[in-house]
C-alpha cells in the first residue's frame, strides 16, 4: 500500500504536506473521529481525500452546495481518482450508475448534500463505507456564521453508522462553535486539529468613512489595474449588489450580481460563469462563495462592515487559495453598524451577536498590525508585525492630540451631545449650512474653533477619538456622539491623548512578492491560453487543469524534461502523462530565456535523431552534435551512445592512447583510416573523458 506522502506526490503533485495535514490524515487512517479547523486555502480537502484513496471502500463526503461538489469531483477525476457526486443535478440513470459503482466499491469518494444523506439512509447502508467526512461543518452550529438547519440532522447518522469514523472540517470556528459541532455531529472522543489561521499571501487594508463617489472611483481604478484578475465585492444588501454591478458594467468592467433573490438557475449560471472566467467581478451578498473552489480569485472587497470576524475571515479567504499574493480591502462606515445591529435585534442571541459586531468594528478601527488582531481572535499570536497590511506598510505617526480633542469634546458638550460626525465637523470648521443656522449651532463658543483643519482631517481625528473611547456612538440616537468619562477628563486637562497624524490613504496593492525570480511572460501567456482551451474541451474550470501557481512556477523554472516536471507543484503522475508533452512544447517554443542548447536537449529527450533535431532547429547536424556533447559534459541527461557504439568508443580509445591521448580529431580520424566520422570521434572523446574523471 502506498503511503500518504506517495499519494500526495503521485496524485496531487505536491512534495510536502502543509502544517497539520499529515497528522489529520494519519488520524483518519486510524479510524478515529476528529474535527479539523483549517483556513480557506489551507488544504483541508486533501485531509479527507488522501485517506479516502488509501481506504478500501467508499468515503462519503457531505458538502452543502452542488457547485462545490462538482468542483472537487472534477479536480479529483483530473488527477485520476474515481469520484462522483449524487444530487438533484443528475439524471435517474446517472444516479443508478453511481449507486451501482458505490455498492461495488468502484468509487473512492461519493459527495452528497445533507438532505440526500439523511433522506437516503436505507440505500446508504448497502454501500461499504470507510469514512464519513463533513465539509463546512460550522453549518451545523447556531453559533457558526453560516448556520443551515438541515446540517443538524447529520448527527442522526451515528446510530446507523456506529463503526464508521466521522471527520468534520471547517475553515473558521471559535470555541463555542467547535463545541457545538462536536455535540451536534455526535463525534466520539474526537481529536481537534487547529491549523494556523495565518494567510500571509493576503494583504489586509481598511478604508473608513469614504464617500460613495470617492469609493466608486477608487474601486474602478483598483480593478482596472488588474485586468486579468478575478475578484468579489461583498455587500450587505441585494440592492447594493445590483447597484455596484450595474455601475461596474457602465465603467467597462465585466460584472454580475448574485443574491438569494435570484432563481437557483440564475445563481448557478452566474456562479458557473465566474468559475469559468466569463465574468471578472461578482458583486454579491454573503450567499455567494461557499461553493466556490476557484483558486485564482485575486482580490476581495467588502463594501460594508461584515457582521463577525469568522464570516469576514472566510470571505477574504476566497482570495488567493493557490497561495499567490492577493488583495483584500474593507470599506465601512458607522451606519453599517446600525444596520447590522438592527438585523440581530430580535434574535434571542442578540447579546452575542452585538459583541461579535463590536469585535469586527474594533478590528476595522485598529491602528496596529491587523493580522495580529485577526489571528488573536482565533487564539493565535504573531510575535512580529506582519508587514503585509495597510498599518504595517504605512505606520501612523502620532501627534499630541489634546487641543484637537478638547475642541471636539467641547463642541459635543455645548450642543448637548446632539451632533453626528459630519455635523460636528461642520460646526468645528465654521461651515455656513442651513442645518447649523436652524439649530443655532453658529452661536456656540466652539463654532469655527477648528477651521485650520480640512473636513477630511477632522473626519480622521474624530474617528480616532472614537477608536480610543473618547466618544461613544449612540447607535440608537441617529449616531450622535456622546462624551465618555475619558473625554470629560481630557476636556478638564486631567488626561493627555495621542492621535495619529492625518495622511491620504489609497487602495494601492500591498502584495508581497512570493519570489524574486522573474517568470517568462510570453510562456505564461501561452500556458494560460493553452489551459483555457483544454479546460473548454474538458468542460471544467481552468483551475481544475492547473492552478495559477503551477503556471507561474512553470514560467519561472522553465522545465525542459519530463523529469523536471515532477518538481513543479500540481504535477502528479496523471497530469504529467496527460499534459507533460504539451507543456514542455509550449515552453520550448515560446521562451526567449531558454538557451539554444536547452532547446536541443528537449528534442533529444523526445527521441529525435541528429537529422530530425537539425531540421526542427534549422541548424546543421554537426552543430546539434556539438550542443549534445556540451550538455553531456555539463551533466545533462544526454545519451551519447545513441550516436556511437561501445565498440567504436574502444577503438577510438586505443588510437588516442597511441597518440598520447590527443584531443585533435584529424590524427584520430586518419588512424582509423577514415572509417569513423568526426562526430562519433567527438562523442567518444567526451565519453572517455567523463569516465576518466569518475575514476579519478
Amino acid at each position: 500500500m502506498q503511503s500518504p506522502q506517495e499519494i500526495l506526490k503521485s496524485v496531487f503533485g505536491y512534495n510536502e504536506f502543509r502544517p497539520f495535514q499529515q497528522e489529520i490524515i494519519e488520524h483518519a487512517l486510524a479510524n478515529q473521529d476528529g474535527l479539523a479547523i483549517m483556513p480557506t486555502g489551507g488544504g483541508k480537502s486533501i485531509c479527507f481525500q488522501i485517506p479516502a484513496i488509501l481506504k478500501p471502500d467508499v468515503t462519503l463526503v457531505i458538502s452543502p452546495l452542488i457547485s462545490l461538489m462538482k468542483d472537487q469531483v472534477d479536480a479529483l477525476r483530473a488527477n485520476g481518482v474515481e469520484t462522483a457526486f449524487y444530487n438533484s443535478s443528475i439524471s435517474d440513470a446517472e444516479k443508478q450508475e453511481i449507486y451501482s459503482k458505490a455498492v461495488n466499491s468502484q468509487l473512492k469518494l461519493l459527495y452528497l448534500s445533507p438532505e440526500t444523506l439523511v433522506g437516503g439512509i436505507d440505500w446508504l447502508q448497502r454501500i461499504p463505507i470507510s469514512m464519513i467526512a463533513i465539509d463546512e461543518a460550522h453549518c451545523v452550529s447556531m453559533w457558526g456564521h453560516d448556520f443551515r438547519p438541515e446540517y443538524q440532522q447529520i448527527g442522526q447518522l451515528r446510530k446507523h453508522f456506529s463503526n464508521v469514523p466521522f471527520m468534520a472540517f471547517t475553515a473558521t470556528a471559535d470555541k463555542i462553535t467547535r463545541s457545538d459541532i462536536i455535540e451536534k455531529l455526535a463525534l466520539e472522543h474526537p481529536s481537534t486539529f487547529i491549523s494556523s489561521f495565518d494567510r500571509p499571501n493576503l494583504s489586509l487594508a481598511v478604508r473608513s468613512q469614504i464617500p460613495k463617489k470617492q469609493k466608486e472611483k477608487e474601486i474602478v481604478s483598483f480593478i482596472k489595474q488588474r485586468v486579468d484578475e478575478a475578484g468579489i465585492i461583498y455587500c450587505l444588501s441585494r440592492k447594493e449588489t445590483e447597484s455596484w454591478s450595474n455601475f461596474l458594467n457602465s465603467s467597462g468592467i465585466n460584472s454580475r450580481y448574485y443574491h438569494a433573490g435570484l432563481s437557483s438557475q440564475e445563481r448557478d449560471a452566474i456562479q458557473d460563469g465566474f468559475i469559468n472566467d466569463q465574468y471578472q467581478v461578482i458583486c454579491a451578498t454573503i450567499a455567494f462563495g461557499m461553493g466556490i473552489d476557484k483558486s485564482n480569485v485575486r482580490w476581495v472587497i467588502h463594501n460594508n462592515l461584515p457582521k463577525n470576524i469568522e464570516g469576514y475571515y472566510q470571505e477574504i479567504g476566497r482570495a488567493g487559495r493557490d497561495g499567490m499574493p492577493s488583495d483584500t480591502i474593507l470599506y465601512y462606515n458607522y451606519r453599517d453598524v446600525v444596520l447590522l445591529n438592527d438585523f440581530v435585534q430580535d434574535s434571542e442571541f442578540k447579546d452575542v451577536y452585538h459583541e461579535k459586531i463590536n469585535r469586527m468594528l474594533k478590528y476595522a478601527e485598529a491602528s496596529t498590525c491587523r493580522r495580529k488582531i485577526l489571528l488573536a481572535y482565533f487564539g493565535e499570536h504573531l510575535t512580529e508585525d506582519c508587514g503585509n497590511c495597510d498599518i504595517c506598510n504605512d505606520p501612523p505617526a502620532f501627534i499630541d492630540g489634546k487641543i484637537i480633542a478638547q475642541k471636539a469634546i467641547s463642541a459635543a458638550l455645548r450642543s448637548k451631545e446632539q451632533l453626528g460626525i459630519n455635523l460636528m465637523i461642520n460646526v468645528l470648521r465654521g461651515a455656513k449650512t442651513i442645518e447649523i443656522f436652524e439649530k443655532n449651532l453658529d452661536k456656540i463658543k466652539t463654532y469655527g474653533a477648528g477651521s485650520e483643519y480640512s473636513f477630511k482631517q477632522w473626519q480622521h481625528f474624530i474617528n480616532h477619538l472614537i477608536n480610543q473611547g473618547v466618544f461613544e456612538i449612540a447607535y440608537d440616537e441617529n449616531l450622535h456622539l456622546k462624551v465618555s468619562d475619558l473625554g470629560k477628563a481630557i476636556v478638564e486637562s486631567k488626561q493627555s491623548i495621542q492621535l495619529t497624524e492625518f495622511s491620504e490613504k489609497t487602495t494601492k496593492s500591498t502584495k508581497k512578492k512570493t519570489s524574486d525570480k522573474a517568470g517568462d511572460n510570453e510562456v505564461l501567456s501561452k500556458l494560460k491560453a493553452w489551459r483555457k482551451e483544454i479546460a473548454a474541451k474538458n468542460k471544467v474550470p481552468a483551475y481544475v487543469i492547473f492552478h495559477d501557481a503551477t503556471l507561474n512556477q512553470l514560467a519561472q523554472d522553465l522545465p525542459l524534461s519530463i523529469n523536471d516536471l515532477a518538481d513543479i507543484q500540481g504535477f502528479g503522475k496523471v497530469k504529467i502523462d496527460r499534459f507533460g508533452s504539451d507543456v514542455l512544447g509550449i515552453i520550448k517554443n515560446s521562451s526567449s530565456k531558454i538557451s539554444t542548447y536547452e532547446k536541443t536537449l528537449l528534442l533529444h529527450e523526445k527521441g529525435l535523431n541528429l537529422e530530425q533535431i537539425a531540421s526542427e532547429r534549422g541548424i546543421s547536424p554537426q552543430t546539434v552534435m556539438n550542443h549534445l556533447i556540451k550538455l553531456f559534459e555539463e551533466g545533462k541527461p544526454v545519451n551519447l551512445y545513441r550516436f556511437v557504439t561501445e565498440f567504436e568508443v574502444q577503438q577510438i580509445k586505443t588510437i588516442r592512447k597511441k597518440l598520447g591521448n590527443t584531443f585533435q580529431l584529424k590524427p584520430i580520424f586518419d588512424g582509423l583510416s577514415g572509417e569513423i566520422d568526426y562526430g562519433k570521434i567527438n562523442a567518444a572523446i567526451a565519453i572517455l573523458e567523463k569516465q576518466k574523471k569518475q575514476i579519478n
